[in-house]
């Protein structure tokens, strides 16, 4: 079973947490928390187990920090695992587009959305903005026309 194999596959990475998850009250069967800089590893990691990169996204999580957040998931065997890896904000996250072609969109939306750059990024411009657009929409900081500023929760 994957709940076993993917573990066991990730613990050579030395990785701050390799868990199961609550899946009745989740939706994941394991919850990873890595380092942005782990991430290349972990992707090879988790193709070579067969999963494939379901959605990337991020969480503004304060003034100074973003949580990204990899979810992995499986074709043949119901295995959701949800990555973790915080990144100080200003700070880029080395790009896994060169191991699973789909995260180069996915990284791109991050990008658009958030303002995180991905080191080694092929390709990296705004996906959903006009090019020329100077916000991150989904920025703590980012206060729609008429609303008021609001600040990132420290």
């Amino acid at each position: 079973m994957l709940t076993d194999s993917i573990p066991k596959a990730l613990s050579p990475l030395n990785l701050e947490k390799v868990a199961p998850g609550e899946y009745a009250k989740t939706g994941y069967h394991l919850e990873v928390t890595a380092t942005p800089e782990q991430m290349p590893a972990v992707a090879q990691a988790m193709i070579k187990e067969g999963c494939f990169l379901e959605s990337l996204t991020a969480v503004h999580t304060s003034k100074e920090a973003f949580t990204l957040v990899y979810h992995f998931a499986n074709f043949y065997e119901l295995c959701r695992t949800a990555v973790h890896a915080s990144l100080p904000d200003g700070a880029e996250a080395p790009t896994i587009s060169h191991i699973i072609p789909a995260a180069d969109w996915y990284e791109r939306e991050v990008y658009d959305l958030f303002g995180i750059k991905f080191a080694g990024h092929p390709n990296l411009k705004r996906l959903l903005l006009p090019e020329d657009a100077d916000i991150h929409p989904l920025r703590k900081e980012f206060a729609a026309e008429g609303e008021v500023k609001a600040e990132a929760p420290q």
